[in-house]
């Protein structure tokens, strides 16, 4: 608890710590919003003086221009007109008179101011004449004071009439180009280092930041980031794990003779760094408790709602007799078991030994188990168990989803080579999910220790040996009190009388 409430207290302060950076942050950028706001409200205003200037020094030009043009055009008629009256003085004939026309102006390149005299004083007015691409630096491109650009036309007629049409205007226009200020461009300073990292574990951050050496200015491109943040010590903080409630109370394994319940508590959220966790079957996790501790009747029938799977074994190892004596309390089994789809038992049988055979599957029809189970022959061969879990878990799909199920194998030999040995113990592993899995083994030549790992939780009860195969007929009662929780005495399931079973929880 010590611990937790220090590392609580750790992530209160950084917490605050963040909240009051964040504050400060909140108040940087209102301020900056602020300035922004002001000077883009003063830009604007000085946006709009200048457009509303240039709106009206625009209509004065174009006023100009046209009060010109009415000039030129009125003075070529007068002109026009002297002359003819001067042609009809004289007796001679009506002049016509044409003034030089010339092009339209051609823009050259906006130059340097030293390299476009030096170049007027040779007579070179259009760079295009030297051939070639001008030197970057005999161009201005922009600042203080501008560059000299050169407007040229050529005649295109010259004036008829010399005496009286006019003489070809200028050829040439010097003007001043590219007058503002240069782009500046962003300069960021070096990285500073990194910051510590806000959390010590479970995945902080860090932050570092450059300054601007110059900020951008006249369009310059705007800067790169200037602070980067990363994610630092990502490893889990040493915390225990945190265990769901308590499972409710399973049933009781057997009617009598004592069985076993229990209850569990699942792992909710897992330790972390060297955080620890309680094991599963420590007393944190793990409760059981005894129940049913009283005597089993001599004749009892099985009546609980159960889907029951029996794998019975046809090796090599089992014999004639054995194999005979087996598939004789397979039927005994059959006349203790209440088989009613509804609310009684359904039974499913397989038989294995190199292969795997489905002798009948899942069914309530005790004519139709009875008669499949006669028909049985023995196959004498290997003992396939890893296959009989396999065939057991396809088998389970004629089951019901209201009823547990049972998957129990009768067997007299271990897994014939080591290869089978593992093969069971992953066949047993992909059915316990979804099948309680018990065994019964029918010869003291199979190791307990060998089949334990097989089985369902709880191990000791989902075992039972029988000394040998012929001795299986004396056993079906004790088979039946083994793997059924809910049982009548024969003679009362007869009379349909009354009932023991485990206690519902």
């Amino acid at each position: 608890c010590k611990a937790q409430l220090k590392e609580l207290d750790t992530q209160i302060g950084e917490m605050n710590s963040k909240q009051n950076e964040g504050a400060r942050i909140e108040s940087e950028a209102s301020a900056i919003k602020s300035d922004a706001t002001s000077s883009i409200t003063s830009i604007e205003s000085e946006g709009r003086k200048i457009l509303r200037e240039w709106d009206t020094a625009n209509k004065e030009c174009h006023k100009t221009i046209l009060q010109l043009r009415n000039n030129v055009c009125g003075t070529k008629k007068l002109k026009q007109e002297v002359i003819t009256i001067e042609a009809k003085q004289r007796g001679g004939e009506r002049l016509e008179i044409a003034d030089c026309s010339v092009s339209e102006f051609t823009p050259g390149e906006c130059l340097n101011a030293e390299f476009a005299a030096f170049m007027a004083h040779r007579g070179i007015y259009d760079v295009s004449q030297l051939g070639g691409e001008v030197a970057p630096n005999m161009k201005h491109d922009c600042g203080p004071g501008g560059g000299t650009q050169y407007y040229t036309r050529q005649p295109v007629s010259p004036p008829k009439t010399p005496d009286y049409g006019a003489d070809c205007p200028p050829l040439r226009l010097k003007t001043i180009c590219n007058d503002f200020e240069c782009p500046v461009q962003c300069q960021l300073g070096d990285w500073e280092g990194w910051s510590a990292c806000s959390k010590s574990c479970d995945g902080g951050m860090k932050r570092r930041v450059r300054p601007i050496d110059v900020y951008p200015q006249y369009g310059g491109e705007e800067c790169d980031p200037t602070k980067q943040e990363e994610t630092c010590d990502a490893l889990a903080c040493d915390r225990p794990c945190t265990l769901n409630d308590w499972t409710p109370w399973r049933p009781c394994t057997r009617a009598c003779e004592r069985g076993i319940r229990w209850r569990s508590r699942t792992i909710k959220k897992p330790a972390t760094g060297a955080g620890k966790c309680a094991r599963t079957f420590s007393k944190a996790r793990y409760h059981k408790e005894y129940c049913n501790d009283i005597p089993c009747p001599a004749e009892v029938v099985c009546v609980a709602k159960l889907d029951l799977l029996v794998g019975l074994d046809a090796s090599g190892s089992m014999t004639s007799d054995g194999w005979k004596a087996q598939s004789a309390a397979m039927l005994d089994l059959l006349e203790k078991t209440k088989l009613d789809a509804k609310n009684g038992l359904q039974i499913g049988i397989a038989k294995f030994a190199w292969d795997i055979t489905l002798v009948h599957h899942l069914t309530d029809d005790k004519k139709a188990l009875t008669k499949a189970v006669t028909a049985m022959t023995y196959d004498g061969w290997t003992t396939n168990l890893g296959g009989l879990f396999r065939t057991m878990k396809n088998m389970l799909q004629f089951g019901r989803r209201d009823a547990p199920s049972i998957c129990m194998a009768w067997t007299d030999g271990r897994p014939s080579y080591p290869s089978d040995v593992y093969d069971t113990a992953s066949g047993a592993h992909e059915l316990r999910p979804v099948c309680r899995v018990m065994v019964v083994t029918m010869r003291p030549a199979v190791p307990r220790e060998m089949v334990v790992p097989w089985v369902s939780h709880p191990k000791n009860e989902n075992v039972y040996s029988v000394d040998d195969p012929l001795e299986m007929t004396k056993k079906v009662n004790d088979i039946t009190t083994f793997y059924c929780a809910k049982i009548m005495r024969l003679d009362a399931y007869l009379m349909g009388q009354t009932t023991t079973e485990a206690p519902k929880e």
